[in-house]
């Protein structure tokens, strides 16, 4: 029973015969790729212009597991190009936003960086031979400790400015420093 019942799935499998657009659509694919896949031998045809659906979808299926995937080391093209494609893509924002503004070089930063770093360490430096001969006389705490805080807040008052008379000259401002 289980033979005759085998023959007649194979029967109705190949009685159920479609025009080409049907089985591209099923198998997700164009008419023309459709054709070139019976041209290789790949898919069956029994009449002109029509498939028969399920010996088509099997043997799309049957090539697809043998389809070799591609070994490592071999490079897709279509991979390959998405991915030049988007560093492309990344060079160009980049370039973008270092021509707007919105990016600092690192080799620009580092000398910003640098220099400012300079002008603070020597002001604090700069601090003990500034307050010392004022702090000679002093004998408490409390007057040497409001000297020193009120050197302190007027280097950070003093790099402050210069921070923004930097800033503004960098942004094409005209800058005036009160003090």
């Amino acid at each position: 029973m289980k033979a005759k019942s085998g023959t007649v799935d194979a029967a109705a499998d190949a009685a159920l015969m479609v025009p080409v657009s049907t089985i591209a659509h099923v198998l997700d694919l164009t008419p023309r790729r459709v054709q070139q896949l019976v041209a290789q031998d790949v898919l069956p045809k029994e009449e002109r212009g029509r498939y028969p659906l399920i010996p088509v979808v099997r043997a799309y299926l049957a090539h697809l597991r043998t389809a070799p995937e591609i070994a490592p080391g071999n490079l897709d093209p279509a991979q390959e190009r998405a991915r030049k494609d988007r560093a492309l893509a990344i060079s160009a924002e980049i370039k973008n936003d270092i021509a707007v503004g919105k990016v600092v070089l690192i080799d620009d930063a580092i000398a910003i960086m640098t220099g400012s770093l300079g002008v603070v360490r020597n002001k604090i430096l700069g601090l003990a031979s500034r307050v010392a001969p004022r702090l000679v006389m002093q004998r408490a705490a409390e007057p040497i400790r409001a000297i020193l805080y009120d050197e302190v807040v007027l280097i950070l008052q003093e790099l402050s400015i210069e921070h923004d008379v930097q800033r503004l000259a960098h942004s094409g401002e005209e800058v005036t420093a009160h003090g």
